[in-house]
């Protein structure tokens, strides 16, 4: 089948997508698909969302994973000094989190935390040096793909996790059925910054007005809670914020290096490299999360002195924010209105909830505030 005729079979707002992943082929074809795979989650086309994403992890994974193949891919990368996409650690992080929401919305708990651990060994994988995972949305969601898969103990090491990262951060319910997901804002935006543009940086999405979300149901307004910042995600390495990157080697802000030396430093490179390639329950029992990668620092600096790479992933939000409910396919209709930032009701940002409920009676729910960050 032609490229043209593969265009032409997409829906109308995501041709000019498709039509961007071919013309700008290898060189982009990882952010092509990630922009792909983010507007179509976004349109519920939940089968080209799979494709998509399940292509962009083939091609991180080629890259990104601690085994010797991909070592010995990362050296040839860079000495070749190719400037294909891979994304930085936040990019390819969130592919997992959303391959891994449509895994739990199928009903496939096993794969879901897979994916969601996963994107956990992405988030400690840096080009120049190893660091500390503290993505607490992604452990959230490794507990509650185990709870629903009746792994009782593993959910609660989960959430255990969970809360040295969010120590207020609410937990499910015993019957709570149903997750709830609002992402809100516009994605972290890199730019290039000094003399000859060599060295990036990173700032907030432009004019975000949206700042929080509440769920509405005849019996419940409830707030969810804003479980992760991506903004502090792309611009911190294991919690040490990031003042700029020159030449892929990251420069910390001084007064903020204390804060991810707390973070325990443990590695067990042979269970990480089963859950980046593995899936469907393979993941180690016992793994603890907040765990330093021993990521071969050797061949990952740039040999060649270009300018900074300032593409990113624009459909990311600014903000996750969730809760869990109990919830049945009777009590559907529910509707989510979005907050400023003094949490102040947006009288255009309410959206009706669809509810949808896999095969074993639990429920998943994703709203994306509009129309902040790019349209789909």
């Amino acid at each position: 089948m032609a490229q043209q005729e593969v265009v032409d079979q997409k829906p109308p707002s995501l041709r000019p997508l498709y039509r961007a992943l071919f013309e700008e082929g290898r060189r982009n074809e990882v952010l092509n698909l990630m922009e792909i795979g983010a507007a179509a989650f976004h349109l519920q086309e939940y089968d080209l969302a799979r494709a998509a994403f399940d292509q962009a992890i083939v091609n991180i994974e080629s890259v990104y994973a601690d085994n010797d193949a991909a070592h010995r891919a990362r050296s040839l990368w860079y000495e070749e000094g190719e400037k294909e996409f891979k994304g930085e650690p936040y990019e390819r992080s969130m592919v997992f989190y959303y391959r891994g929401l449509l895994f739990l919305r199928e009903g496939d708990y096993g794969n879901a935390r897979a994916a969601f651990m996963s994107g956990l060994l992405q988030d400690a994988f840096a080009e120049e040096e190893q660091h500390a995972t503290d993505f607490a949305s992604l452990i959230f969601l490794a507990g509650w793909a185990a709870r629903l898969d009746g792994n009782g103990s593993l959910a609660k090491q989960h959430f255990a996790e969970y809360r040295r990262l969010r120590p207020n951060g609410p937990l499910p319910d015993d019957d709570d059925n149903t997750l709830v997901i609002a992402e809100t804002g516009s994605a972290p935006r890199k730019l290039a910054d000094g003399v000859g543009h060599y060295q990036l940086v990173y700032r907030r999405g432009r004019e975000i007005q949206t700042q929080g979300a509440r769920l509405e149901t005849a019996a419940v307004s409830q707030s969810l809670f804003p479980i992760e910042d991506v903004f502090f995600q792309a611009s911190t390495r294991g919690g040490r914020t990031v003042d700029r990157i020159i030449e892929g080697k990251v420069q910390f802000k001084k007064s903020a290096e204390a804060t991810g030396d707390a973070l325990t430093s443990v590695s067990d490179s042979s269970v990480l490299a089963g859950l980046s390639t593995s899936a469907g329950g393979a993941v180690a029992a016992g793994f603890h999360t907040i765990t330093a990668i021993g990521v071969a620092a050797q061949g990952l600096s740039a040999r060649s002195r270009t300018r900074a790479d300032t593409r990113y992933w624009r459909r990311l939000p600014d903000q996750i924010h969730l809760t869990t409910v109990r919830s049945d396919p009777v009590s559907n209709g529910s509707r989510m209105v979005f907050l400023d930032a003094d949490g102040a009701l947006m009288v255009d940002r309410v959206a009706t909830i669809a509810v949808h409920y896999d095969g074993k009676g639990n429920g998943f729910a994703f709203v994306r505030s509009t129309p902040e960050g790019v349209s789909p």
